[in-house]
């Protein structure tokens, strides 16, 4: 479960294109701890290039391996070896880091997509935004909240059904500025099962840089 879920940050949205970020690389480390107790912790670097757009893992804790998200597949490697492929969606484009890249990390990357903005108010310091498919039914999600503060994206809130539940919460905090582009060094996502039952994930990152041209050969990999 633990090599699954760390693909899993990325959200349903849709991107504005720039052409001033085009690649990012960062330490990460994943804490995630679920409602039946499990725990798990998963350390590395990743690499993303929007134009590759191939989202590359290369992880040194618990063992070392390499995972490669490239169109709807996850490749796990081990000595540069595949030792397992698993068809996945599409997600590449709606991950944090396409989405910081190209700018739309402060609105989801919702504007201009189908979501709509229903509603705008203050509360608690914060502007809320509220969205949603006009006229459309959209599976597992009624609408999203958006709270920003100095128009960076602080939290984002899924509701689900006619009860209104709460199905994800995710959290933006201690924002890095490197130039103009800005990226969150902790992003906290709360899942809720069917039970109500929190899961957590804490996502760290550190030593982000920005259109690195010097490590050409970590943003692609060839041998697939």
């Amino acid at each position: 479960m633990r090599k699954i879920i760390i693909i899993l940050l990325f959200f349903v949205s849709f991107t504005v294109f720039s052409q001033d970020y085009f690649r990012i690389t960062a330490d990460f480390v994943v804490k995630i701890k679920k409602a039946n107790g499990m725990k798990n912790l998963t350390k590395g670097r990743v690499y993303y290039d929007k134009n590759i757009k191939e989202l590359i893992y290369d992880i040194d804790f618990p063992e070392r391996e390499k995972w490669i998200l490239k169109d709807t597949m996850l490749y796990k490697l081990k000595n540069n070896k595949i030792k397992e492929n698993i068809k996945i969606p599409q997600i590449n484009e709606f991950t944090i880091f396409h989405l910081a890249l190209n700018v739309s990390l402060n609105d989801f990357g919702l504007e201009g997509s189908p979501y709509k903005m229903m509603k705008v108010e203050k509360k608690n310091g914060l502007v809320l935004s509220y969205w949603k498919i006009p006229n459309q039914a959209v599976e597992n999600v009624d609408h999203i909240i958006i709270a920003k503060n100095n128009n960076k994206l602080v939290s984002v809130v899924m509701i689900a059904g006619d009860k209104k539940r709460i199905i994800n919460k995710q959290f933006f905090k201690d924002y890095q500025t490197i130039g103009g582009f800005q990226f969150p060094k902790r992003v906290i996502q709360i899942s809720y099962d069917k039970e109500n039952r929190a899961n957590y994930q804490v996502f760290s990152f550190k030593n982000i840089v920005v259109n690195d041209l010097i490590n050409e050969k970590k943003y692609h990999y060839s041998n697939l």
